[in-house]
């Protein structure tokens, strides 16, 4: 309840909530949204608690949420030191990874310690393609309760080094265009500037940089275009008015 509470005193105390808690699960790391260990979640759900409590109790001074919150991050940071330096307490903490499958064998006694049912098994098998156990080599149960599958050598595609085939190294195409704005940092990688890319985006049939929803460049200088979905709809009208 607002109570006696100013709307405006209330919003601000909202958006104080919002920048602190952000600050906060920046400060735990990434791997708090990513991948969270039992005691990752259960320090996210406290922070949300006490974030739902200072907004919908105005009475609560919310110097204390904020000191609370403060506290569970300086403890979550300490937990994360102690477990990169003591084996021990990392596996005190978020437990051991739990191998269900093995040279395609299901472990029936290490799967009843994790209460993993062969329902569950089948199902993440499934998801990640494997039609049977028989072509898993190792299904290992990882401590974020993500199934890691490996095939069996026979069963895996063949790759580049299988063939003998010599390949050259792959760089991650960088975004020339992001909904409509040229990304700067890209033209300065590549000592360019927005007239050169509006130059290119034209010779492509886009006259506007407005009329790009996104573009790339490769390592070997080609551009891939996706236009605004009205723009890509007048094309394709064009085209097949003009044939």
């Amino acid at each position: 309840m607002m109570g006696d509470l100013p709307m405006w005193a209330f919003g601000v105390r909202i958006v104080v909530l919002y920048i602190y808690v952000m600050i906060a699960l920046r400060v735990m790391g990434k791997r708090e949204i990513g991948q969270l260990s039992v005691f990752d979640f259960v320090v996210s759900v406290m922070i949300a608690e006490l974030s739902t409590l200072s907004m919908e109790e105005t009475s609560v001074p919310l110097w204390r949420s904020l000191v609370a919150i403060a506290a569970l991050v300086v403890l979550q940071i300490i937990v994360a030191l102690i477990s990169m330096k003591s084996h021990s307490f990392r596996h005190l903490v978020e437990g051991e990874p739990a191998v269900l499958i093995e040279h395609g064998q299901i472990r029936d006694k290490e799967m009843r310690r994790s209460r993993y049912t062969m329902h569950d098994l089948l199902m993440e098998l499934r998801q990640k393609g494997f039609a049977s156990v028989n072509d898993v080599e190792f299904a290992i149960l990882e401590t974020s309760g993500k199934l890691s599958v490996f095939p069996k050598p026979e069963k895996r595609p063949a790759t580049p080094e299988d063939l003998r085939i010599a390949v050259n190294h792959s760089t991650i195409p960088m975004p020339l265009v992001v909904d409509g704005q040229p990304v700067s940092k890209t033209l300065r990688i590549l000592k360019r500037d927005e007239n050169w890319l509006r130059q290119e985006l034209g010779k492509r049939g886009y006259d506007r940089l407005e009329d790009v929803f996104y573009a790339a460049i490769d390592e070997s200088g080609t551009l891939f275009i996706d236009p605004q979905d009205e723009i890509d709809t007048y094309h394709d009208a064009e085209e097949r008015r003009q044939s």
